[in-house]
């Protein structure tokens, strides 16, 4: 299986990581998936900019209502255990993303990137040195010793947001 490719221009990338999670954790087919872009899109257009989020992109209380109103079916339990914990280390955060993913199949994380990249994208296993993803912009994994959680540097240019993670199933 490979991921729905965003466009290189367009800001949908959290939309496409939560269709490619509802691919993971639900098992949808194409025709499915197509048909939760389409009502995602149609959410995003009847309540929100559409084309500023197509520009700028997608926040998190943007994120929170397509959870709420669009994905219901397809993904049934999201947490955001670090939502209030801006200051995690790296550490705590990667061992969570860990025993999170351990804990059972159909599982992924929906994680805001920053540093080389402003992206959404979604963790589909992890490893003690590797988070390997499932984008739609064609990344396929990080190295943990290239994350940061607080701030990036030359040698450590990925800035993983924990406030800014959705562990779903």
């Amino acid at each position: 299986m490979k991921p729905y490719e965003q466009g290189a221009l367009d800001g949908l990338c959290a939309v496409y990581g939560i269709v490619n999670a509802a691919r993971i954790i639900s098992g949808i087919d194409e025709a499915e998936s197509k048909e939760l872009f389409k009502r995602i899109i149609l959410y995003l257009e009847e309540r929100h900019d559409l084309a500023h989020i197509l520009i700028h992109g997608i926040g998190l209380k943007t994120i929170g209502g397509i959870f709420r109103n669009v994905v219901r079916g397809y993904i049934k339990h999201r947490t955001m255990p670090f939502k209030k914990y801006p200051d995690t280390p790296l550490d705590t955060f990667w061992n969570a993303m860990m025993e999170f993913l351990a804990g059972g199949e159909r599982r992924a994380i929906l994680i805001g990137l920053g540093g080389v990249y402003d992206h959404w994208s979604i963790v589909d296993s992890i490893t003690d040195k590797q988070i390997r993803l499932f984008d739609s912009f064609k990344l396929k994994r990080l190295n943990r010793n290239r994350c940061a959680t607080m701030r990036c540097s030359s040698s450590r240019p990925h800035l993983l947001f924990p406030t800014h993670t959705y562990f779903l199933s």
